[in-house]
C-alpha cells in the first residue's frame, strides 16, 4: 500500500477537479499520482414492454462526434444513485420505471479516478418527463435483441453500435436478466 505525503489541487473544475498526490510506494520510492477526483455515476439500460432498449445520441466534445449511449450522469451532491438515475433517465429519456435493480458497481478509470458507476437495468416504463439540463439528446428506441447480437458479437454485422464502455456492460449485464425473466 502506498502512503500519502501530501496533496495538492492543480484543477477544479464544474464537474472535476485534479489532484496531484506525492506518496511513498511500498519499496520506499517517493512518487506523484495525478488522481480525477469526480462524482460517482449512473447509467441506465431502460428496456420497455416490448422488449426495446432506450438509447440517447448526443454531440460528445470530447471525441468530436455522435455518441449512441444508455442514459447516464452524475449523482448530486446529497442524493443516492437510484434517485440518480431515475433522475437522468427522466432528463435524457422521459421516461421513469416502476422497477429498477442495480446491475453492477464498478470504477471507469481505476488508474487515475476516483469516479465510481452504478449500471441499473430500468423496466415497466412509465412515460413521466423532468425537464433536464439544456444538453441536445435525442432518444434512440431499437429492440433489445438487436443491440445485445450487436454487442455480444453475435451477429455477422461489422457495425459498431457503441464505443463507450458504459453502453457495452450495460447491454452486456442487461441481457442475462432479459433472457431470464423478460423475454418469455
Amino acid at each position: 500500500m502506498e502512503k500519502l505525503v501530501s496533496k495538492r489541487v492543480v484543477y477544479e473544475g464544474r464537474v472535476l477537479s485534479v489532484r496531484v498526490d506525492s506518496v511513498v510506494t511500498e519499496k520506499g520510492r517517493e512518487t506523484t499520482r495525478e488522481i480525477v477526483v469526480r462524482p460517482d455515476t449512473v447509467a441506465i439500460v431502460a428496456i420497455d414492454q416490448d422488449l426495446n432498449i432506450l438509447l440517447v445520441r448526443q454531440y460528445r466534445y470530447a471525441i468530436s462526434k455522435y455518441a449512441l449511449e444508455i442514459p447516464a450522469g452524475l449523482v448530486d451532491k446529497g442524493e443516492t444513485a437510484e434517485e440518480a438515475a431515475r433522475r437522468e433517465l427522466r432528463e435524457e429519456t422521459g421516461y421513469d420505471c416502476t422497477n429498477l435493480r442495480p446491475i453492477y458497481t464498478f470504477w471507469p478509470a481505476i488508474g487515475y479516478s476516483t469516479e465510481q458507476m452504478t449500471i441499473f437495468l430500468g423496466t415497466d416504463l412509465v412515460f413521466n418527463p423532468l425537464k433536464g439540463d439544456e444538453e441536445d439528446i435525442q432518444v434512440v428506441r431499437l429492440p433489445f435483441s438487436d443491440v445485445r447480437h450487436q454487442v455480444l458479437r453475435e451477429t455477422e454485422s461489422e457495425e459498431i453500435l457503441f464505443e463507450d464502455a458504459k453502453s457495452v456492460i450495460g447491454v452486456a449485464l442487461a441481457a442475462k436478466y432479459v433472457d431470464k425473466y423478460l423475454n418469455k
